[in-house]
């Protein structure tokens, strides 16, 4: 195995482990600031007031309660009054790793802060807060309580495989970008099918799964689909794959997220890793294809250029910084 790594250029790196107490920055994808935010549309109010996949057919409107940049943290006092949303698929589902809502149902106990038998329901974060029968979302304010469309109170674990390779031209040679004078990425990239934005594969991490086999999985089910390609050069790009997503990449980011989805009691945290093919010989070379979870999936230049869901953009930032790339 060590001579097929050093082969193509994969290091090994430290793999998950519990993260520390930290201050969680403020978040804005998740919350209605109550001012008109983005100066490149014409709308008077916050673009994140809405919440995600709400106003439409199967869903009513829901606009989240205002909370200014000063009130997002509990520690500030403010006269808040947020609305309360759990979508009816949530409230409704009979699975076993759903949770129960403890407000209403007082013979529910939930073992917060622990990993229980249904999932890890640790913070990356250290323990948070039990209010009113339910955790308090540790980032703060969101305008919004319930668990919206998230199966868990608490924190819901995902994982994001960040897999890159250099920008070359016809020569084979590393494209330079002409601003920065920096070598440029690129990224498997898809279009998500709920938001119809940017943004890296990943998912969540089902029950009891482990992180590197969410990994696997999520890359596999978002971009790998293999429509011209025949059984036996599937089998053999799939080996290559679990090899490199087994046994290399560097762990970017573990933590909260600034997930449209988060609310005053759910949140949204991810481990990301970041896969390098620097020599373009297994993981560069694939011709990715939308799976079932998006729209489509392709290779795409690394840059702030791009606007990309939830917390991406921060995780790709970390990703040019650690290869000396253009961002």
């Amino acid at each position: 195995m060590g001579q097929f790594l050093s082969r193509f250029n994969i290091h090994l790196h430290t793999r998950m482990h519990q993260y520390e107490n930290n201050l969680i920055p403020i978040h804005y994808k998740c919350r209605n600031c109550g001012m008109p935010c983005d100066k490149s549309k014409s709308e008077t109010t916050c673009v994140n007031a809405k919440y995600t996949r709400t106003g439409t057919k199967e869903q009513p409107l829901v606009n989240r309660t205002v909370v200014p940049d000063n009130k997002v943290r509990w520690s500030t006092s403010y006269d808040y009054h947020p609305v309360e949303f759990t979508s009816e698929k949530v409230k409704n589902s009979t699975k076993e790793y759903v949770d129960r809502d403890p407000r209403f149902d007082l013979s529910v106990t939930i073992p917060w802060n622990q990993d229980d038998r249904l999932c890890d329901r640790r913070s990356y974060h250290g323990i948070y807060k039990i209010v009113g029968r339910v955790p308090q979302n540790p980032c703060g304010r969101t305008g919004i309580t319930g668990r919206g469309h998230l199966g868990h109170f608490g924190p819901n674990h995902a994982a994001d495989p960040i897999v890159t390779r250099w920008k070359r031209d016809a020569n084979n040679e590393i494209v330079i970008h002409p601003t920065t004078r920096k070598p440029v990425l690129q990224f498997v990239c898809i279009l998500r099918k709920d938001t119809r934005e940017y943004a890296i594969p990943g998912g969540m991490v089902e029950k009891k799964e482990k992180v590197t086999d969410t990994l696997q999985r999520e890359f596999h089910e978002e971009t790998l689909n293999f429509p011209d390609m025949n059984e036996r050069d599937k089998q053999k790009l799939l080996a290559t794959i679990k090899d490199v997503f087994e046994n290399g990449g560097i762990r970017i980011y573990c933590g909260y997220v600034d997930d449209p989805r988060n609310t005053d009691n759910s949140w949204m945290e991810t481990t990301a890793y970041n896969f390098h093919d620097g020599s373009n010989e297994h993981l560069a070379l694939i011709n990715v294809h939308g799976g079932s979870d998006a729209l489509s999936a392709f290779w795409h230049d690394l840059g702030s250029e791009t606007p990309l869901y939830a917390s991406h953009a921060e995780f790709l930032k970390n990703v040019a910084d650690i290869h000396l790339a253009h961002w």
